[in-house]
């Protein structure tokens, strides 16, 4: 049976907004990461999380905290476009709610501030929560990417984005490894940065790949 009106006129109205959404997301966290640095005396980016930019008891943790929240939702919202592009299969819904995981994960820990502790540490309950929703949307978005690239394997329209994907899987794999050893600990700022460039340029490339796509491109598992 063919999709319904109804499916494609949803698909093509709330899709592209949603995906738009992707887009932006990178963009509002690169900028708050910045902003936030500039405003936040004595940070390093190359020793200390990008999480301590929002923590207690720093000059502007406003910056850091309203550009998680911020891009978190946008995440989220994202998510259920793309799962409209990629088919609306059992895979692609995976996909959608772990990437809807990882963006509200992203807004609970911009709302629990982090404390003024080494990376990895926390003394308060507000700062225990932080973590532990920052490693909820970390491992959620890794998983996603994974589930990502089995989706699109051997779709034309996505050529390149299932290599893209696994690549990107076992760089951020390698650098939760070396994170977990303690053997890079004078740059675990640093490692933490990484993992975000790197996965945001993914779901950059990852948004723009699906407005190109036509409305009617996740139609086809629709269809039976």
């Amino acid at each position: 049976m063919d999709a319904t009106p109804l499916v494609k006129r949803m698909n093509k109205r709330a899709a592209r907004p949603l995906l738009l959404c992707g887009v932006l997301a990178p963009l509002v966290l690169g900028v708050s990461v910045i902003a936030a640095g500039l405003v936040t005396p004595d940070f390093s980016f190359l020793s200390e999380s990008i999480s301590q930019l929002g923590a207690r008891g720093k000059a502007h943790p406003e910056v850091m905290n309203a550009g998680l929240i911020l891009c978190g939702l946008l995440i989220a919202g994202f998510a259920y476009g793309l799962y409209w592009r990629l088919g609306r299969s059992v895979v692609a819904k995976t996909v959608w709610l772990l990437l809807a995981i990882d963006g509200i994960g992203i807004v609970l820990s911009g709302i629990f501030q982090a404390d003024s502790k080494s990376l990895g540490l926390a003394s308060t309950l507000e700062g225990y929560l932080h973590s532990i929703f920052a490693q909820v949307a970390f491992f959620a978005l890794l998983i996603s990417i994974l589930m990502f690239a089995t989706v699109v394997h051997r779709k034309p329209a996505w050529r390149g984005f299932t290599r893209m994907s696994l690549a990107v899987f076992v760089f951020n794999l390698v650098l939760l490894l070396v994170f977990l050893t303690g053997g890079a600990e004078p740059v675990d700022g640093l490692l933490v940065l990484s993992f975000f460039g790197v996965s945001l340029v993914w779901l950059e490339a990852v948004s723009l790949r699906s407005l190109q796509l036509p409305a009617t491109a996740g139609l086809q598992q629709v269809s039976t």
